[in-house]
């Protein structure tokens, strides 16, 4: 692990897949209503906000992962237990998403397929791209987000020539004030998907550059975060505001708008296309952080790791919840009070240890 560099470029596309995963398919932010679309933006300002704290990190110790100076800076009986928690944090949302990207599989076409097979197949692809090397999954992430723009250029040239949009749908903008869209930035945008960046603390050393990479990783972040506010106004601009905030994957029915002629129909398919790939680089990165944990405070290989970790994470994934309204009413609770400690507080603390570190550290004149 210690040899592998990744390129911005490669660490701006993985981050781009990583920030659309789910959200770029679900009704983000509608608690904002038919201002979801200005929620995430402001969500997206919040979680660049909290990543310079991961970026100074980063930029204090280069080479370390957040499990390594998560010990330097709180000692060794503090930090010990802490990096553990992060690697199990890390293996429940691997499994979370794993969970959500089956579901919506299933909701979505797969009718009839078993959750636990869809899964395997989903976490088996996920496995063996990082049995390979961190390094093949940021450079597979290059062509499947290509694939990924493509796909959106399409559908949304394919909307304005089908006549499905209606800008119309999304006046009056602020209609209530500020209030529900600052709530609904509260309750999920700043931390879903912005705030679960804290798990890229764990991949950053592997950065090429160390000085353009938190610029780089911010641009990623700025960039998607613009992508899912333009998918959710398309969303409501299309299908209205009701019918966005009751459907569990609005960018499915907004893309089944296209009718040109009756001869472009029925292309549903690349939303499912888009869901595959951002379920599994999502998935797939949080494998990832919690496999570099595992390896750096355990001293174990990354590969050895590798296939009982997944096992783990499959079966975690299973047990999760007996059903989905279940399973996301326990993700809201999690995205609402513990998922802040983990990316918001303990980060937040490490700031401060760090800084304070370096002022008293720093060589004294005379």
């Amino acid at each position: 692990m210690g040899t592998i560099k990744i390129g911005p470029g490669q660490f701006f596309c993985l981050t781009v897949l990583f920030e659309l995963g789910t959200a770029l398919v679900v009704n983000l932010g509608m608690g904002a209503g038919r201002d979801a679309w200005i929620s995430i933006l402001i969500g997206c300002v919040a979680g660049l906000i909290v990543f310079t704290g991961y970026a100074y990190l980063y930029r204090k110790y280069p080479d370390m992962p957040f499990t390594a100076y998560t010990r330097k800076l709180l000692g060794k009986y503090i930090g010990t237990p802490v990096a553990v928690l992060y690697i199990i944090l890390y293996i429940n949302l691997a499994a979370r998403d794993l969970r959500d990207g089956s579901t919506m599989l299933a909701m979505a076409t797969m009718h009839n397929t078993p959750l636990f097979i869809l899964s395997a197949l989903m976490l088996l692809s996920g496995a063996y791209v990082l049995h390979k090397g961190v390094e093949v999954l940021s450079r597979t992430s290059v062509v499947f987000a290509l694939v990924v723009m493509l796909i959106g250029l399409f559908g949304t040239i394919m909307l304005m020539l089908s006549g499905s949009i209606n800008l119309h749908r999304l006046l009056p903008v602020l209609e209530n004030g500020l209030q529900p869209v600052l709530a609904s930035v509260m309750r999920q945008n700043y931390m879903f998907p912005f705030g679960e960046m804290v798990c890229f603390t764990m991949l950053m050393p592997y950065l090429s550059n160390v000085k353009k990479g938190p610029w780089v990783i911010a641009a990623g972040i700025l960039f998607s975060a613009i992508l899912l506010s333009f998918t959710m106004a398309l969303n409501i601009s299309v299908l209205g505001e009701d019918i966005v905030e009751r459907s569990p994957l609005p960018l499915m029915p907004t893309i089944s708008k296209i009718s040109i002629s009756d001869f472009i129909q029925r292309v549903d398919i690349f939303v499912v296309m888009v869901l595959i790939i951002g379920v599994f680089f999502k998935m797939a990165v949080f494998f990832a952080a919690a496999l570099v944990g595992i390896s750096e405070l355990f001293h174990m290989p990354f590969r050895r790791m590798l296939y009982p970790c997944a096992l783990i994470i499959l079966f975690t994934s299973m047990l999760d919840a007996r059903s989905f309204t279940e399973h996301l009413d326990e993700g809201g609770g999690l995205l609402y009070i513990v998922y802040p400690f983990f990316m918001l507080v303990v980060p937040a603390v490490l700031v401060i240890l760090a800084a304070v570190r370096a002022h008293f550290s720093a060589p004294r004149p005379g």
